[in-house]
């Protein structure tokens, strides 16, 4: 009957017949050990609740003589002898006799001579047998629980015995009816891998001549799709060779980014490491005449430009407009949610298109260089914060030091002016002259101090100018005309110290003593040296400085030199005065973070 309803069923249900009996057979196995395992649930409570009754019992032992705080210990003994877990077990494994005799015992015997014996000695020897009767109930339950245990252990044993008989009978059939046709299956299938479709898979029939099983049917289809095979060869070929070509071309496109990943990250100046950029990526894509504007401070008007094929090239068309060749010139801003870099602007010839793979090449290329650019940002933005930290410390330390010894020595001088009625007319004079020392002095380190206190929410020299002429603007009551005509990060951030504080000495000065209307400050850049100038139309500045004590101009001269370069004052024919510094910048820093 057996060999009639097998092959009646279809091979995967032979299959799962055999799973179903081999899952039937293990859960009827673990559900009989559960039931056993359940039959002796609760001894090993029963066991701690007599191991608990042997330790109270002790304790009893040695609080003899009982006092009137020890009625608790035979409350909890008592407790304990009632405990459900006990008396489940009790009844469970039919030892009702024991534990009556052991609660009679107590409840006849010991618990009376506990509480009038005055002596340990008096008890000792009723605690050892109620102690004895304790340990054969455990004993007893422990004998039950071991004999539960060696059942389980027998079903086991021979559940598992039956399991794997049926595995090794199901090892047998998958062999026979799904091993032999599967290598079949995979001995045709071998064969159209190597190009032989002429292999046919020999179909396995039973008895009647007409039923066969799903590995049957698969390999009649097999049979089929050989067939067709062969027809698509030549179209799969021409298809390979097609899309190995898009993936040269995405794996050539994946190295440009990879290599511009390092470029970018290099130590080199950004020059050098933009230009081979553009330059590659011109020759992976239609784009002509790349050009990378990078901004400073999120200024249009203010930016560094880079080209693969000069340094610096005529404006492009803006987007959408049509280069004089015709072609489409197109632009991608640098920029994230907070801040923008730049813009890369690029030409599109005519006729020509970017595809999908180029369109998203140039997008990743975007935000690795925004990435590099806010980088960059950052590490200025941090380099100006510890500037301005750092400058804070030592305006602080001259405040409570300098500051402090200064107004006291202008304190003892008034002093001693105020009792030099008596002096002669030359230490008198020699004292007016200390005081006017003293408050130029004084009034030449508040300056100082405010300088150094100056707070710059943005990075670079152009900022920082920025500030300072909007300060003087506020304080003269007009506007100051402000030209920056540098590259930007041309001067370093040693230097641009030097230079914000001639340009802020030079406006004080006008600020307190020109009487101007009209006051400009610019910076040129002409063969790699940088002049900066400080006009005005004021009063103008006297012919005989050098015979006077201006030390505002000294310092001026001490920066100038500090730069390596001059500084020049002199009166303007027209009227006023023009302070001129020209120096040529140190070699930039590889490190963006001194740069300013």
């Amino acid at each position: 009957m057996f060999k009639r309803v097998l092959p009646s069923l279809s091979l995967i249900s032979q299959i799962t017949l055999l799973m179903l009996l081999l899952g039937l057979l293990g859960i009827g196995g673990m559900s009989l050990a559960a039931w056993m395992a359940g039959s002796i649930e609760g001894n090993a409570h029963a066991i701690n609740k007599a191991g608990s009754l042997r330790m109270q019992s002790y304790r009893l032992l040695s609080e003899v003589p009982l006092q009137e705080t020890s009625a608790r210990y035979i409350s909890q003994m008592e407790t304990d002898q009632n405990s459900a877990d006990l008396l489940q077990a009790v009844e469970r494994e039919n030892l009702q006799p024991q534990f009556l005799a052991l609660r009679q015992y107590w409840q006849t015997t010991l618990r009376n001579q506990l509480l009038t014996a005055k002596h340990p000695q008096d008890v000792s020897a009723n605690i050892a047998v109620f102690v004895g009767q304790l340990d054969e109930l455990v004993a007893a339950l422990e004998h039950k629980t071991e004999y539960h245990l060696q059942q389980i252990s027998l079903i086991q044993h021979g559940l598992l015995v039956v399991t794997l008989l049926l595995m090794a009978l199901t090892i047998w059939f998958l062999r026979r009816h799904l091993l032999t046709p599967w290598k079949s299956l995979l001995a045709q299938a071998s064969a159209i891998t190597a190009g032989d479709f002429s292999r046919r898979y020999q179909r396995n029939r039973v008895a009647n001549g007409d039923a066969h099983n799903e590995m049957d049917i698969l390999g009649d289809s097999l049979n089929s799709m050989s067939l067709a095979l062969a027809e698509m060869v030549d179209n799969l070929a021409q298809r390979v060779a097609e899309k190995t070509a898009d993936l040269q071309q995405k794996n050539q496109m994946l190295d440009y980014l990879y290599r511009v990943s390092r470029q970018l990250h290099t130590s080199a100046p950004p020059e050098a490491r933009m230009e081979p950029v553009l330059k590659e990526l011109q020759s992976l894509t239609p784009l002509s005449g790349i050009q990378l504007r990078q901004y400073e401070n999120n200024s249009a008007e203010v930016f560094n430009e880079f080209s693969q094929a000069s340094p610096r090239q005529p404006d492009s068309p803006k987007v959408g407009e049509h280069a004089d060749d015709g072609g489409e010139s197109l632009s991608w801003s640098l920029r994230d949610d907070r801040e923008n870099y730049g813009v890369l602007l690029a030409q599109l010839p005519p006729g020509q298109y970017l595809d999908d793979d180029q369109q998203q090449l140039i997008h990743t290329l975007l935000e690795q260089l925004t990435s590099t650019l806010m980088l960059a940002r950052q590490a200025e933005h941090q380099q100006q914060l510890m500037l301005m930290e750092e400058r804070s410390a030592i305006a602080r330390e001259l405040h409570d030091s300098l500051a402090q010894s200064l107004s006291c020595l202008k304190i003892q001088v008034a002093c001693l002016q105020m009792h030099a009625d008596a002096l002669p007319e030359e230490d008198k004079n020699l004292l007016l002259q200390m005081r006017e020392e003293l408050n130029t002095a004084y009034r030449q380190l508040r300056e100082l101090l405010t300088t150094f206190r100056l707070t710059l929410n943005t990075p670079g020299l152009h900022a920082a100018l920025q500030h300072t002429v909007d300060e003087f603007s506020r304080r003269m009551g007009l506007a100051i005309d402000f030209d920056y005509q540098i590259p930007p990060r041309s001067v370093p951030a040693n230097q641009g110290i030097h230079l914000l504080h001639i340009a802020r000495e030079a406006l004080n000065n006008v600020y307190k003593h020109a009487n101007a209307t009209r006051v400009s400050l610019s910076l040129q850049c002409h063969d790699g040296e940088i002049s900066m100038n400080i006009c005005d139309n004021g009063d103008g500045i006297s012919q005989d400085i050098g015979q006077q004590n201006h030390y505002g101009l000294i310092i001026m001269q001490d920066r100038a030199s500090t730069l390596h370069g001059k500084c020049r004052v002199a009166r303007r024919p027209e009227g006023g005065t023009e302070v001129t510094v020209r120096f040529r910048p140190e070699a930039l820093p590889v490190n963006p973070q001194e740069q300013v």
